[in-house]
């Protein structure tokens, strides 16, 4: 029943998040789409606009309509003797020049047309156009607008980059694209141009920028983070692994931020897909090094990895043109791509079992990678306005939820090393009280051998005066001589050796610095608290009190109250202190505050939180309660000892 349960559980959460993601990648299709946008749509090359369609869409996404003219670079005088254009597309329809002609090349040459009507009153307009690969001449209105490399096929020089060219315009905008490509995946006008106010398009294309340049530096600025602690931790494999994925991730999604402030050749688009490679290695080799994963099937992703990553470095080294070795380079990312999630979605759910924690929060990030996949292939008409494509969008899901996963990891290792260092602190302390202690022993060892000798000749002087019927006598020797042992200090506080040694100690110390130290302990023999954890506890507690009570001018007062109540170990101490009190705000709401202890020059003040991580290590808590009026500071400890 128990198994059916978690199974039950596991696929209402794997059915939630693929839902979560169908539904946000939908969203974003239908709300943040060019092709899907409100606005106008060109038909036959033409498009019109009057004003009170400009001011309800100020931004139209030129996606239908455009007349295409292939294999031909036609300047504006040229449309004179051209009557019919070889067909109207939408922007994006074919992946190049060739058409709905399988048999002809992608690559060539093209021009592109789309006349729009505005309104007779001259006024300014903007058209943003993003990247035309791989070279193009812009007219508007007969006019040289701009251009990029050369698209003369003679000539040809690739240059690639966003723009945005704004002009003032009446009655008719006639916009000419002539474009070549010979050397690129893509060719011509694949992504929708922007035509509008240029106080809208400039709002659209900075928010664009701003979102996306943020993205990119909150993964270089966690990439710098956990590279920082994975050599602070001793070159920790896992922290630097998740920090060059964030590093990679960055280097993916920067690519429209670098063509709009960058133009040149098509060596970007090369760096984009190195990096979209290197980021799905590098997760594999995370997942691997979390899993402990060396199976052949891991081996055999974890190769291909590195082959496709070898391939994409070769592709910016050695660009190529060829169009055989750009289909299969393109096949090959594909593959790729679907392997690297298929992997990682079966790998994460194997790892369910050793590490819940981990699996299902990784899990949701590589689905909604999967499901971004998947989406891309369904919903294919698809370019954002402001956010991500849908493969970004699921790598960024991926560096998030690695990113909580490695956070609560530093976490565990920061707490761990925290407890290691106080455990070594309290044993280091606890050698040194029983090295102060040493003395003692000796020096009891000694006054015991010299009582052992002198306790002869009392027994020797009690004989004799009974002896000799002196009873009277003998009864006051005896009176004097018990005297003494009364007036001696208690060989022992408490039955439990660690708890008396460090009660010892600090007695000794309090009496040095003039502090009236008080001890009510009935600790017994064996606890079920490990002992450095004890001495953690008590000796932070007793050194902030004698550290408080030297700031005091008046009386110096430490009181200790330890004593086990049933299956509680309770600690009090209260100690006189000068009414100044150092605090500090709590994590969370910031409603509550912690206190502080006040350390001498060169010595770090971390005792309490100590005390506090000890406390609730064995499901109890520390309070501490000052009285500025009485000056009195009470600290109470409470662990459970089961």
């Amino acid at each position: 029943m128990t198994r059916f349960t978690g199974r039950a559980v596991f696929a209402l959460f794997m059915a939630g998040v693929i839902v979560f993601s169908v539904a946000l990648f939908f969203l974003c299709y239908r709300f943040d789409n060019k092709y899907t946008a409100s606005g106008p749509v060109a038909y036959n090359g033409m498009l019109a606009l009057d004003e009170q369609t400009l001011d309800e869409f100020p931004v139209i996404f030129l996606t239908h309509g455009w007349e295409i003219y292939r294999d031909r670079l036609l300047s504006p005088e040229a449309f004179a003797a051209e009557s019919r254009p070889d067909e109207y597309v939408f922007i994006g329809q074919y992946g190049g020049f060739e058409g709905s002609d399988p048999r002809r090349s992608p690559h060539g040459s093209a021009t592109y047309r789309l006349s729009i009507i505005i309104p007779p009153e001259p006024a300014a307009y903007t058209l943003e156009l993003p990247e035309v690969y791989s070279a193009y001449t812009l007219y508007i209105n007969g006019v040289l607008a701009a251009q990029f490399g050369d698209p003369d096929p003679g000539s040809y020089r690739p240059k690639t980059g966003n723009s945005a060219v704004s002009f003032l315009a009446r009655n008719r905008v006639e916009i000419i694209i002539a474009a070549s490509d010979f050397s690129h995946i893509y060719s011509g006008v694949v992504y929708p141009p922007a035509f509008g106010l240029p106080q809208a398009v400039s709002v659209m294309i900075q928010s664009r920028l701003t979102i996306r340049t943020a993205v990119c530096a909150v993964a270089v600025v966690m990439a710098l983070l956990f590279i920082s602690i994975g050599f602070l931790s001793k070159k920790d494999r896992t922290m630097l692994l998740f920090g060059a994925v964030c590093l990679s991730f960055a280097g993916y999604i920067c690519y429209p931020v670098v063509k709009t402030i960058f133009h040149g050749g098509t060596g970007w688009y090369g760096f984009e897909n190195f990096c979209f490679c290197v980021m799905l290695l590098l997760v594999i080799f995370l997942q691997r090094t979390v899993t402990g994963d060396k199976s052949r099937l891991s081996n055999i992703f974890a190769a291909a990895g590195l082959f496709a990553c070898l391939c994409s470095l070769l592709r910016i080294a050695l660009p190529v043109g060829d169009l055989r070795l750009l289909a299969a380079y393109s096949l090959l990312i594909g593959i790729y791509k679907w392997a690297a999630a298929a992997y990682l979605t079966i790998s994460v759910i194997r790892t369910m079992g050793a590490s819940p924690r981990y699996g299902q929060t990784v899990l949701a990030g590589v689905l909604v990678f999967d499901c971004g996949l998947v989406m891309d292939r369904l919903l294919p008409a698809f370019e954002p306005v402001l956010f991500g494509w849908f493969t970004e969008i699921g790598g960024f899901a991926i560096v998030v939820t690695l990113c909580i996963v490695m956070a609560q990891e530093a976490l565990r290792q920061y707490s761990q090393k925290l407890e290691l260092e106080g455990r070594v602190a309290g044993v280091e302390n606890l050698v040194q009280m029983q090295r102060a202690y040493y003395p003692v022993i000796l020096e009891g060892i000694e006054v015991a051998r010299h009582a052992r000798h002198d306790l002869r000749h009392h027994i020797g002087v009690l004989q004799g005066l009974i002896f000799s019927g002196k009873f009277d006598e003998s009864e006051q020797y005896l009176r004097q001589y018990s005297q003494g042992f009364s007036e001696m200090t208690p060989l022992t506080w408490c039955e439990n050796d660690v708890a008396d040694v460090i009660l010892r100690h600090f007695a000794a110390l309090s009496e040095r610095e003039g502090v009236r130290f008080n001890v009510d302990a009935a600790i017994p023999e064996t606890l079920a608290i490990d002992n450095a954890d004890l001495c953690i506890v008590l000796s932070n507690l007793l050194e902030n009190a004698l550290e408080a009570c030297l700031y005091v001018s008046e009386e110096k007062l430490i009181s200790v109250t330890v004593k086990q109540y049933r299956n509680e170990l309770v600690i009090l101490v209260d100690n006189s202190f000068d009414g100044n009190i150092r605090t500090r705000p709590a994590q969370g709401d910031g409603s509550s505050v912690l206190y502080m202890s006040r350390k001498r020059r060169n010595r770090k003040g971390v005792g309490l939180a100590s005390v506090r991580a000890i406390a609730e290590k064995y499901n109890g808590g520390a309070e501490l309660t000052p009285d500025a009026g009485k000056k009195i500071f009470r600290s109470e400890v409470i662990m459970r000892c089961v």
